[in-house]
This record gives structure tokens, C-alpha cells and sequence, in this order.
């Protein structure tokens, strides 16, 4: 479980919940690795009205997660306007799910998301406890 980092912050997942199929996937997928223990959903638009204690947990926290459906990028622009930058940025689209008008969020394509936020989240991008060894959080 990667809940937290091996720095000992909270990883937080800030995830698009547009309305198109990719805002649902985005969203269904940070839900999916909240259950799975990967980290904790959070709450995007508190950030994007610039509740400063929001922003405040979130600059404090291990990791952020940020989760697109598009290429519009609201939580990528919402997290920069807040003057934070996620260590870990997954855009849908480019994992080659198609934008679609409709609120559906095939299984496939949450656990295409999730997975690849996983895999993100064992990189050096990212400080993350992996396999009860802890990365150089100072470099």
C-alpha cells in the first residue's frame, strides 16, 4: 500500500469529474486507487476556489496526484494557480481513451488509469515507500 510516502506525507489524488466519459473515468479511477490504499481522494475544486487550507494540505502532503480527462487540464491548471505542482500527472486521453460526450466509465479504461497512476507512483518522480525500501527522499 502506498497511502504514504516513505517521507512520511500523505499521498493526496486530485482527479477531473467532468462530464464526458474521461471526467468519470479520471474520477472512478482515483476512487478505485483510494480503495486500493494508494492514497487519498481529494478534493480538486476546494484547491480551484483557493481554500487556502485545502492548498496548505496539499503542499504539506508525501505526493500529489493529479488525474485529467483531457487536454483541457483543469486540475493540472488548478493545482499551478495554487501554486503547486503534482508529482504525478496522468492525462486519460493520452493513455488512448477517447473523449466522448456521456457519463459512462468503462472498467477497462478506470483500471488502464489506475494502473498507469500506480506505475507513476513507483517512479523517481515520485517519493513513494517501494517494497519496504524507502527512495532518496533527499535527492
Amino acid at each position: 500500500m502506498l497511502e504514504k510516502t516513505c517521507c512520511g506525507g500523505d499521498v493526496l489524488i486530485l482527479a477531473c469529474s467532468g462530464g464526458s466519459n474521461v471526467g468519470q473515468v479520471s474520477n472512478e479511477a482515483a476512487k478505485a486507487l483510494t480503495e486500493q490504499g494508494q492514497g487519498k481522494l481529494y478534493c480538486t475544486i476546494a484547491i480551484g476556489a483557493g481554500l487556502e487550507n485545502f492548498i496548505e494540505t496539499t503542499k504539506q502532503a508525501g505526493a500529489c496526484v493529479a488525474i485529467d480527462g483531457c487536454p483541457m487540464g483543469c486540475v493540472k491548471k488548478a493545482l499551478e494557480n495554487a501554486g503547486l505542482e503534482p508529482n504525478v500527472y496522468v492525462l486519460v486521453t493520452e493513455l488512448g481513451i477517447e473523449k466522448q460526450p456521456g457519463l459512462e466509465a468503462r472498467d477497462d479504461d478506470v483500471a488502464k488509469v489506475a494502473s498507469a497512476v500506480t506505475d507513476a507512483l513507483q517512479g523517481p518522480a515520485c517519493c513513494v515507500e517501494q517494497s519496504g525500501d524507502c527512495c532518496a527522499c533527499d535527492e
